[in-house]
């Protein structure tokens, strides 16, 4: 009986351990909790020693093993993943069984992740103890997969839980989230097995010079941004109007209050302003493919507004010679002109297209933006544009989730990257905190700049050094005038790209070849 407590008790530790690390808000509220502030970045060193030890005392079977890991990961899935059920119920209309039968692929989908990470362990442990350095590798590459399959979703993984650590953040700029989430594992795997009282004393030696080497990384870097110039500054005037997803996907009924409270922000800005930011689909109408006199969408809708010369603007675009051809775009204007349009590059699935369309579709499923009769097009070109005074680039949302993509833009040029949300998809609920976590990696990992306009919060701006200035309240109307330092520098990452991952993965196939000869 207390072998099966004290089971339990670890169970449920590795579910709040694991939801903890990351931004969770109570749903309907403001904030994430108290807990998850003062103890987030450190509770995700408790998730790998408590998950193995849940599966080594589940029972001496595989099966046993694997039904005690979907036991824990799905509700820790469940609880970080809640908001999901809003975008597909609530505001997506999808029915109330359906959204449940969904949510629980997606979460027994993220759990076999663990699975996986738990088989690849296991096989390479027959020939005896894996060392925790070879446990990571195998954690990182297995983690990297949820950027591709099932579905394209690289969110909250473990080395997002150290966002707001200023320490670890730097270790983004060498290579990108990958390594914060290596090295929360080699370090919480190599005390597993203190506690194990096996000594590895020569791994313990090198995992204490390889995080004294990282963290003396980040106090230089530390140091070197703070005592540096930025090359320019640019002001920014920010938009935040709060428009609640109820009220945007009845558009039509609700065009002139939509075009009010825009109006509203846009007249509260410095004439000196020099570059005006709008949310995601801020248009509250779409706009053809190929039109480019915003000008006349500024005299004919907006004819009480401030008129400014550069502006951002979300809009949702179609071609009208193939009417189901749709683009979640932004457009670069300058002078009354649509100069240049940037096509989101990373869909959000389920939201902008459909994995497996063809058989979703044939059993009734939709994406779950209101009328749309197929996917959005996806954009190919990283989109850099020169305002004159500076060269910027448009993240749409869910860009924001992929490094790499990210990194490509400021290969092309961008001096300031600027994203642009709307997360009222979600309602008050943990996903917006979540998702402006990951811009802190983004300004890391590429040294720019990055701020936010996001619909209903947070906007913001990020430094290159992951620290956060001029943040909005959460599902209020808001706005942010000021000038935003620019910096040019180079990282590791953005010149070399994912290149730890990639070693990686070289040193776990010839690890797993070499145990399958063995096993020959």
């Amino acid at each position: 009986m207390r072998s099966s407590l004290k089971l339990v008790a670890a169970g449920l530790a590795f579910v709040l351990s694991y939801a903890f690390s990351f931004p969770i808000v109570i749903p309907g509220g403001t904030e994430p909790m108290l807990l998850h502030k003062l103890l987030g970045r450190f509770l995700i060193l408790l998730v790998i020693p408590l998950f193995f030890y849940v599966v080594e005392h589940a029972g001496p079977t595989l099966k046993r093993q694997i039904a005690a890991i979907y036991a824990i990961t799905l509700p820790a899935n469940a609880m970080v993943f809640y908001w999901c059920y809003f975008a597909l119920n609530t505001y997506g209309e999808i029915d109330t069984v359906l959204t449940v039968l969904i949510l629980l692929l997606m979460y027994s989908a993220l759990s076999t992740f663990w699975v996986v990470f738990f088989l690849i362990c296991r096989f390479l442990s027959r020939r005896g103890r894996v060392a925790p350095w070879l446990v990571a590798v195998a954690w990182t590459v297995n983690e990297s997969v949820r950027g591709l399959f099932p579905v394209d979703f690289f969110w909250s993984v473990l080395g997002h839980s150290q966002y707001n650590n200023p320490v670890t953040l730097q270790w983004a700029s060498i290579g990108s989230v990958y390594l914060i989430s290596f090295m929360i594992v080699w370090l919480s795997a190599y005390v597993y097995t203190l506690i194990k009282k096996e000594h590895p004393v020569r791994e313990g030696v090198v995992l204490t010079i390889v995080l004294a080497v990282l963290c003396i990384y980040s106090a230089v870097q530390l140091h070197i941004f703070r005592n540096e110039k930025p090359e320019k500054e640019v002001k920014v005037a920010i938009m935040q109007p709060a428009i609640n997803q109820f009220d945007i996907n009845q558009r039509e009924v609700n065009v002139f209050n939509i075009i009010g409270s825009l109006t509203s922000q846009l007249n509260t800005f410095d004439d000196d302003s020099e570059l005006v930011v709008w949310h995601e689909a801020a248009m509250p109408f779409r706009i053809p493919v190929g039109f480019t006199d915003f000008q006349y969408i500024m005299d004919k809708y907006f004819p009480d507004a401030k008129n400014f010369r550069n502006h951002i603007v979300g809009m949702d675009m179609v071609n009208n010679e193939f009417q189901s051809e749709y683009y979640n775009a932004a457009g670069f204007i300058q002078d009354g002109e649509i100069k240049k349009i940037y096509r989101k590059i990373k869909l959000a699935p389920f939201g902008e297209y459909l994995p497996w369309s063809e058989f979703l579709r044939s059993i009734g499923f939709r994406t779950l933006i209101p009328e749309m009769v197929g996917d959005f097009g996806r954009g190919k070109e990283h989109t850099v544009y020169d305002f004159g005074g500076f060269k910027a680039s448009i993240l749409i949302c869910y860009d924001g989730t992929s490094a790499e993509s990210v990194a490509e833009f400021v290969r092309n040029g961008a001096e300031l990257l600027v994203n642009i949300s709307n997360d009222a998809w979600f309602g008050a609920s943990s996903e917006t905190f979540q998702h402006g976590s990951f811009y802190r990696f983004r300004a890391v990992e590429s040294g720019r700049t990055i701020i936010r306009a996001a619909n209903v919060g947070i906007s913001e701006v990020v430094l290159p050094n992951g620290e956060v200035e001029d943040s909005t309240e959460f599902f209020k109307a808001a706005t942010i005038n000021r000038k935003v330092p620019l910096y040019t520098g180079k990282t590791i990452y953005r010149m070399f790209g994912n290149w730890f991952l990639y070693s990686l993965i070289a040193v776990l196939c010839y690890f797993l070849l070499k145990a399958l000869k063995r096993e020959k």
